[in-house]
């Protein structure tokens, strides 16, 4: 765990310091994202841009989303019918865009990729109706993500909306729980890889 954060860190610091990158704008997003493992979810969050170089900014995203389908689940006791609810998910994202110049000055093509930071909170395991345990949070998974987008607007405020692709893999990753309840060990093939469909408006000074 301790691995995974220092790598973020150190991706983060690699693409910040160089140039002394200053703040070039801000902004806010919607969306609909889907994943391999748990669906469908509506995701929002915010977003800052740094100046990096000519036609090049660093973008620094944080997200939520929360409304994902339960999750069926296996123990290694072979408990029946367990699922887990309560699903949520935190992404913070770090990357590089290129944002050529405008066409007839209102219009913009971009794109861009970079590392991102998945943090699942702690959720319920039921059996029907009944609560079983709490896990523990899911706070070291680490993927990579790229966009395109279309945006358009006049020279400090923009719309936009673009197609995301993140992805963020661990097979047999174990989840611990927050009670003592002899329950065996928990896994799951954590896979959130998928698209998003996000809009949104950005603001640039």
């Amino acid at each position: 765990m301790n691995r995974t954060r220092s790598a973020l860190v150190a991706i983060a610091a690699a693409a910040l310091l160089p140039l002394s990158a200053s703040a070039a704008g801000f902004g806010a997003y919607a969306g609909v994202m889907d994943t391999e493992l748990l669906g469908e979810s509506i995701v929002f969050g915010g977003q800052l841009e740094l100046d990096f170089a000519p036609c090049v900014s660093v973008l620094v995203r944080g997200g939520y989303a929360g409304d994902f389908d339960d999750l069926s689940i296996s123990s290694e006791k072979g408990v029946p019918s367990v699922r887990g609810v309560d699903l949520e998910l935190v992404p913070v994202e770090i990357g590089l865009l290129i944002r050529p110049p405008e066409l007839f000055g209102f219009l913009g093509l971009y794109a861009g990729g970079g590392a991102g930071w998945y943090y699942v909170p702690g959720f319920d395991i039921r059996s029907g109706n009944t609560l079983i345990a709490e896990t523990e949070d899911i706070d070291d998974l680490i993927g990579w993500w790229g966009l395109v987008g279309l945006e358009a607007g006049v020279p400090n405020f923009h719309v936009f909306a673009e197609l995301k692709y993140a992805r963020a893999v661990e097979d047999d990753l174990e989840v611990n729980f927050r009670n003592t309840r002899n329950l065996g060990n928990l896994n799951i093939d954590m896979d959130l890889a998928g698209l998003a469909v996000l809009v949104g408006v950005r603001v640039s000074w």
